[in-house]
Order: C-alpha cells, then structure tokens, then sequence
C-alpha cells in the first residue's frame, strides 16, 4: 500500500508537469479578452435592465 505522502508527491508532479504544457496568454491577449468580458457583460446588463423595465411598465399597466 502507498504512503499517503508518495500519493501527493506523484500528484503534486503531474500538477506541475501539466502546467508546463499549458499555454499561457501574453498581456496583450489578457488585456483584449478582459475589455470583450467587460463590454459584453456591460451590454447584457443593459438588455436585463431594458427588459425588466419594460416589464414593470406592462405589469403596472395591467395592475
């Protein structure tokens, strides 16, 4: 049976060998998709917001 420090270690190895395969972005590309995620989580805020007015104009119409 394995020591429970040998399953780590193995772990801990692979975690780290996992990450060297990893492709990491460069600044510019992490600069570029933060403004996509900001303007199209601004713009789907927008569309909720003129939804949910509309909405509350309609229900306080009928109510």
């Amino acid at each position: 049976m394995k020591k429970y420090t040998d399953i780590a270690e193995k772990y801990y190895r692979d975690v780290v060998g996992e990450m060297r395969k990893v492709s990491w972005p460069t600044k510019d590309e992490v600069k570029d998709m933060t403004v996509v995620v900001l303007t199209v989580s601004g713009i789907l805020a927008l569309f909720t917001f003129a939804v949910d007015w509309a909405i509350n104009a309609v229900m306080g119409q009928i109510l």
